[in-house]
């Protein structure tokens, strides 16, 4: 395909050299750069960028495109440069023209909220499955096909990573797929090429304000995938699923008033909802619940812990019977999905010992998960968890009083310190645990080594204790300084179990 085709119609600044060399193939990733190829430049620092120009000519890359003064080509490159204001969106356009518009011939179902993205998406793709309808899933845990992982990346992809997935998918016989949709990638017009099937919004409490600033600016990137994205969707017969008693939901829900060419639907407790639970059961095997879905009575036992998945299992449940989907196959799917990992995932350890790793790493997340395991556990409930550095510092005393108020035995532990000194994460956390010790908690523990804090938790356990280790989920490292360190909170349960005598 030529370049001036992949282009037309985007505006561009300046273009050196020819316009209508052929293209291969597409890269962001200097490294994979080969002749033939579209090399886009998108890092963020300036000496990076040209170093990553250099090294995508160097490798043979035929045009770069790239925002003014990044760069120019070596002395022995022939390439066209392509200079805009906006290398990312026009990657978009570009990727999307490549693969001949893949979310046009397959169902691309965008799922975004501060919590239960991930978990909705796999519930979908289990719905999907249960179908005979073969799913894709994209997200924070990987890019799959089925069971197969295909990439590891961002919770949202770059574009060009996205359309090559769907278009492989495609390739392999899958007819929807169940993506991420998070706040940055849509700032960061990730997704901006995209036709949406439908989209999914599971709720919005406090996250990423390092980078939004605000809580509302915050919603207002989040916003942006149901009054913009998917009401230009060259997709017929649009769904919105949302969460009908949430405040941010129903400010979602009022904006689509204004596009009737997309169905407005709602799910929550409520039975003027379109979908709400009839009845339901929670403990710590899992969910029974019979629940009405646009008219449709559905009754399943979902081995997901915790009753704050039943929101989720609504939402997947109801854009899944919005799409064509039977109440038998969606009762099948949600039993046989036992989540994402690192999502309230159990890890056996000992006897009488309940211990889950979740990924809760932000206030409303790790109060819906302690409030759930309290209400299950019938003994203590032991915290284990930390603040991830260089990242918003409000939060952190705030995580620091809800473990001390929802739990009986906060072990406050290092999450991914990054460039910040632990202990001074640990102090910000305790400025909050100290002023709640007494609500429910009596004493909390300080142990900067996430490993021997895991230990800690595993010694002072009784029979009938619940631990629950909160931050990490299905990550397998540790950011610490300039290092990526090998750690898994699952792995370290294990190993200290065994230490301990335990039976795999």
């Amino acid at each position: 395909m030529k370049l001036d085709e992949l282009l037309a119609g985007v505006e561009v600044d300046r273009v050196e050299e020819d316009p209508e060399v052929e293209i291969s193939g597409l890269s962001h990733d200097s490294r994979k750069a080969a002749p033939g190829c579209l090399f886009f430049a998108l890092a963020s620092d300036p000496d990076r960028n040209r170093a990553n120009i250099y090294d995508a000519l160097n490798r043979g890359a035929s045009a770069v495109v790239m925002k003014g003064g990044g760069g120019r080509r070596t002395a022995h490159s022939t390439a066209t440069i392509v200079e805009c204001e906006r290398p990312r969106q026009m990657m978009g356009v570009a990727a999307s023209r490549f693969f001949s518009a893949p979310s046009e011939r397959l169902d691309v179902i965008g799922v975004t909220g501060t919590s239960g993205k991930t978990t909705v998406t796999y519930l979908l793709a289990s719905i999907f499955e249960a179908a005979k309808r073969h799913a894709g899933v994209i997200g924070t845990i990987g890019t799959f096909i089925g069971t197969r992982e295909i990439a590891h990346g961002l919770t949202t992809p770059e574009s060009l990573d996205i359309e090559s997935a769907l278009a492989q998918m495609i390739r392999e016989g899958v007819s929807a797929a169940a993506v991420e949709v998070s706040s940055e990638g849509l700032d960061k017009g990730r997704v901006e090429e995209l036709s949406f099937r439908a989209a999914v919004f599971t709720h919005l409490g406090r996250d990423h304000l390092n980078y939004h600033g605000t809580v509302e600016n915050y919603f207002q990137a989040k916003l942006r995938l149901f009054n913009e994205l998917l009401p230009r969707s060259r997709r017929r017969d649009k769904i919105a699923a949302v969460r009908g008693d949430d405040p941010y939901g129903h400010r979602i829900l009022e904006t689509l008033h204004a596009h009737a060419e997309i169905r407005a639907l709602s799910y929550g407790t409520d039975r003027s909802f379109d979908a709400y639970p009839l009845s339901f059961a929670a403990d710590l095997s899992g969910i029974h619940a019979t629940i009405s879905v646009l008219g449709k009575r559905i009754e399943f036992k979902s081995p997901l812990i915790g009753e704050f998945h039943l929101m989720n299992l609504l939402a997947a449940s109801l854009v899944s019977v919005a799409l064509g989907i039977e109440g038998d196959a969606v009762a099948e799917g949600l039993a046989k999905c036992s989540g994402a990992p690192g999502r309230m995932e159990a890890v056996k350890a000992r006897d009488g010992v309940t211990v889950l790793v979740d990924y809760a790493h932000k206030p409303d997340a790790l109060e819906a998960v302690l409030k759930t395991v309290a209400r299950l556990c019938p003994g203590r409930v032991i915290c284990v968890f930390g603040c991830g550095g260089d990242r918003d510092r409000g939060k952190r005393p705030i995580m620091g009083r809800l473990a001390a108020e929802l739990s009986d035995l906060p072990i406050v532990t290092s999450d991914n310190p990054r460039s910040e000194e632990p202990l001074a994460i640990i102090s910000e956390i305790e400025a909050g645990v100290r002023p709640a010790i007494g609500t429910r908690a009596r004493e909390y523990k300080v142990e900067p080594d996430r490993r021997t804090a895991i230990g800690l938790a595993l010694a002072t356990a009784k029979p009938g204790d619940a631990i629950v280790i909160a931050g990490k989920g299905h990550e397998d490292y540790q950011l610490v300084g300039k290092r990526v360190l090998h750690f898994d909170d699952r792995e370290v349960v294990r190993e200290l179990a065994m230490e301990r005598g335990a039976q795999p």
